[in-house]
């Protein structure tokens, strides 16, 4: 990245920074949160003593400018960045998949006690479905792909828990169980990834043992019933937990082909807490405009008591918007968007918050 862009990107956080220190009018406690993933390696290998050090630093820049939430990616790929007796530590973390921490620790309790410390919630983030990414590693023997292969498939370098298996929904909230359960978080968090294809290879067998007609319902139903058990999951176990979904943008996920029915789980009681789309289009997008977007979402949850906690790209400031129906979805240079993004997010009526992706687009790393 040439030092003009690098520039223009930190001028930009620098206006988004101060309008988080801004007052919203529509909330009692606006959600200011900030997402800190490890699917990108940024901890891989690092050791305890510097990955320490590292959120350490991260978490102390946030709090410095008004943030109040990290969304902490502890569950990659069915495996885990906490001591888990059910999946295999993740490779993410120490480099090998299933080898602990040298010195040991647990990172979701240390991150739980680092963020209560400074008066910030911490919500779990996992991902449901995925089970191995494109990363070339090998899996653990008590990795749920290495027990149970015929529970997945492949698909374009990914390897995926299929959605259509009642085992997996049971595996999954199984999981999360056992995190609401020995963890004091504030809320448990999962991203955008359901199905990622509209191939009926891998789901057709079940399909066809099922009593439904339409192989879109029936995708659509499944989801419905593994988000259903992950806040039923969350809520027996701790009811003052949050269950958020950060669906795609759109507001009408299910015409995405991913099959996340994000209106039923938005207007009907049983599913989440809080929607936090991935809003990541800008003002001039010519198939999803910022403000359109918004106000499609508030219009869909008004009268639910569910807020609208926009998520915002902050990875993309500095690149060019000529997103038009396909292909790249950028953002024209605007120094300004996220300040502008986060003043309309506040016009709408259930707005609760915003969540920022990611840390590192956020600030420069601290130099070693």
């Amino acid at each position: 990245m040439s030092n003009m862009r690098k520039n223009i990107i930190l001028l930009g956080i620098m206006c988004m920074l101060m309008s988080l220190g801004l007052s919203a009018q529509s909330v009692k406690r606006e959600f200011r949160g900030a997402w800190i993933q490890c699917v990108n390696g940024q901890f891989q290998g690092m050791g305890t003593q510097q990955m320490q050090k590292t959120l350490a630093y991260q978490l102390d820049e946030l709090q410095k400018d008004g943030a109040n939430a990290i969304i902490f990616q502890v569950r990659p790929a069915c495996d885990a960045l906490y001591e888990s007796s059910i999946e295999p530590w993740s490779h993410f973390l120490t480099g090998v998949q299933g080898k602990a921490p040298v010195p040991y620790w647990d990172p979701l309790q240390w991150m739980i006690d680092e963020c209560h410390k400074r008066g910030m919630e911490l919500h779990a983030w996992i991902n449901p479905y995925r089970a191995k990414t494109k990363s070339s590693y090998t899996l653990a023997s008590n990795h749920i792909v290495t027990k149970h292969p015929e529970w997945s498939f492949r698909y374009d370098g990914l390897v995926v828990m299929n959605p259509a298996l009642q085992e997996n929904r049971d595996y999954i909230c199984k999981v999360v169980e056992d995190i609401v359960k020995r963890y004091d978080i504030d809320g448990l968090h999962i991203d955008d990834y359901f199905y990622p294809t509209t191939d009926s290879s891998f789901d057709s067998i079940a399909f066809n043992k099922s009593s439904y007609n339409d192989l879109s319902q029936f995708r659509l139903d499944n989801c419905s019933r593994m988000v259903a058990g992950m806040y039923n999951a969350v809520k027996t176990h701790n009811p003052t937990a949050l269950f958020g979904v950060s669906a795609q943008g759109n507001v009408n996920n299910n015409e995405t082909q991913l099959f996340a029915d994000v209106v039923r789980w938005s207007k009907e009681d049983g599913f989440v807490d809080y929607m936090a789309p991935q809003i990541y289009y800008g003002f001039e997008n010519s198939g999803q405009p910022f403000s359109d977007v918004v106000e499609q979402w508030d219009e869909m949850l008004k009268g639910t008591g569910r807020p609208l906690i926009p998520g915002l790209a902050v990875y993309k400031i500095g690149n060019e918007d000529t997103w038009a129906g396909s292909g790249s979805q950028e953002w024209i240079i605007d120094k300004e968007i996220i300040r502008r993004q986060i003043e309309k997010s506040r016009t709408a009526s259930n707005y609760g918050g915003v969540i920022l992706y990611s840390y590192q687009f956020i600030f420069e790393p601290e130099s070693s």
